[in-house]
């Protein structure tokens, strides 16, 4: 009997080393830390989230006031495109105007030409005529000179000149010559009147052509002046035209002015963002050496403990040297398997996020003047379908607020373009983010875009290949697809590399 309750003292006593080396090795996987300090810790991981958070609400606002100025500047755009055809047209109206006020001009100075030329006609037959009257009217002075000289000699002029004649030739040549001189003077008043009426009609003709190409010329300058009005009011229209294209360009100037001051914040808060990640990981990577830290101490005083238990307990044996030797091997075979990793994903471990669905319609890099960060998953059908975490983490952000789940031309500005979202946190620095989906989930290191549905939460710790959402078309989106992100230490990596 003794010697069996010896034997079952021994079992007892190897029983409760081993038991407390097993008890130091599992309590070696967990942070052993003070509870001042893991408060302190986890504070400081809290608040830099909250940075992080408040970091991206501001990025999505500010990529939200990107997307209203682009809006802004492009309608500015179409409405100086429309202004400038506007501006056009009233320009050819003005070409036009001013063409026929040319035209009208040129009809004007012929007409003036034709008028100068029909006055100077006038002013050289009025002076013929005068010249004629003046003929006729001396002629008709010695006509009746001679008249008054017949009439006053009466008949005795002929008896003067029977008695005067030297013979009866000379009689009959002087009888002859006074009817000659008496039908001279006949013909030459009748051809000064004859001459006169020619003059006259000819210069009431002139005068009539005159008169007309006056009304005509006169009837040109209406319509010049007309047309001269009609091009003041399309200068004018012209000039309130320019003005308002002057007034959309200083728009369009300081609107992009103001867009790329928003894109210098944008990226301060970029920048600040990465900061915050390279904190958080160093605040995860100094609570890990504080954590391995303690757990080397507590390792380092369970040993002790343990080696004295156990020395106390051979002493009380009598089997000190045996009892010994087997803990220290119990010890040192166990403590080499600790090897102080926490929370750490190989990028190997990562699976399909949307099992069923692999065709990918667009990879990292330049597409429509931005970077690409990610691979969009899309196969027909592919709406409402599960989206799986690619491995075991923890969900650290969430944006779950888009409504707009449908395909469009551009983007809702929800979530900065993701629309509803999920990002993981992996570890070791690695994130995975999940966007366009119908309704998200929080996440953190993955990021899952575009999302419909959200079945976590932020703080929920998920495993690989758990349901986290449906397949959207929430965000900057035109179909439903799986945004697809994998960055380490917020710098985005090629997911294709992952998966």
């Amino acid at each position: 009997m003794k010697t069996g309750i010896f034997t079952m003292k021994r079992v007892l006593a190897f029983t409760i080393a081993v038991v407390a080396s097993m008890t130091m090795l599992a309590g070696g996987t967990q942070p052993v830390m003070t509870a001042q300090n893991a408060s302190a810790e986890s504070q400081a991981i809290k608040n830099n989230k909250k940075k992080i958070s408040s970091a991206k609400d501001k990025i999505s606002e500010l990529e939200q006031k990107q997307a209203d100025l682009d809006k802004q500047i492009n309608s500015t755009k179409d409405d100086i495109s429309k202004e400038e055809e506007n501006q056009k047209a009233i320009q050819e109206q003005i070409e036009t105007v001013q063409e026929t006020i040319l035209t009208l001009e040129d009809s004007i100075t012929d007409l003036e030409t034709e008028i100068a030329d029909l006055e100077e006609a006038i002013a050289k037959s009025e002076i013929k005529i005068k010249n004629k009257r003046t003929e006729i009217e001396n002629g008709v002075v010695d006509f009746k000179q001679r008249l008054r000289a017949m009439y006053v000699a009466g008949n005795s002029s002929y008896t003067d000149i029977l008695i005067g004649s030297t013979d009866f030739y000379d009689m009959l040549m002087k009888i002859e010559l006074v009817k000659r001189v008496a039908d001279h003077d006949n013909t030459m008043i009748d051809g000064l009147v004859e001459l006169k009426g020619e003059y006259e009609s000819q210069e009431a003709e002139l005068e009539a052509n005159k008169t007309e190409l006056e009304t005509n010329k006169a009837t040109l300058e209406e319509q010049k002046a007309y047309h001269t009005e009609q091009k003041k009011k399309l200068d004018d229209l012209y000039a309130k035209s320019q003005a308002v294209i002057d007034q959309l360009e200083e728009d369009k100037a300081a609107y992009e002015a103001n867009k790329e001051q928003i894109n210098k914040e944008q990226e301060d808060f970029e920048a600040q963002l990465q900061k915050l990640y390279k904190e958080q990981e160093q605040i995860k990577k100094k609570e890990e050496e504080e954590r391995k830290k303690k757990e080397e101490e507590e390792r380092k005083r369970r040993e002790e403990e343990e080696r004295r238990q156990q020395q106390q307990q051979q002493n009380n044996n009598g089997n000190s040297s045996s009892s010994n030797a087997n803990g220290n091997t119990s010890n040192s075979g166990q403590s080499s398997t600790n090897n102080g990793d926490y929370n750490y994903t190989d990028k190997s471990q990562f699976t399909w996020p949307v099992p069923g669905y692999y065709h990918i319609s667009y990879g990292v890099g330049w597409r429509w003047g931005a970077y690409h960060k990610g691979i969009d998953i899309w196969s027909p059908g592919i709406r409402g379908a599960k989206i799986c975490a690619a491995a075991e983490g923890t969900v650290i952000l969430v944006s779950n607020t888009c409504t707009h789940d449908y395909g469009k031309n551009g983007s809702c500005g929800c979530g900065g373009g993701y629309g509803n979202y999920c990002i993981i946190d992996h570890g070791n620095g690695y994130w995975t983010l999940y966007g366009h989906s119908q309704y998200m989930s929080d996440g953190t290191t993955t990021l899952y875009a575009h999302m419909s549905y959200r079945a976590v939460s932020e703080g929920e710790i998920v495993t690989q290949g758990q349901y986290i959402g449906d397949v959207g078309a929430t965000g900057n989106v035109t179909g439903p697809h799986l945004h697809f992100e994998v960055r380490l230490n917020g710098v985005a990596q090629n997911p294709s590399n992952y998966v």
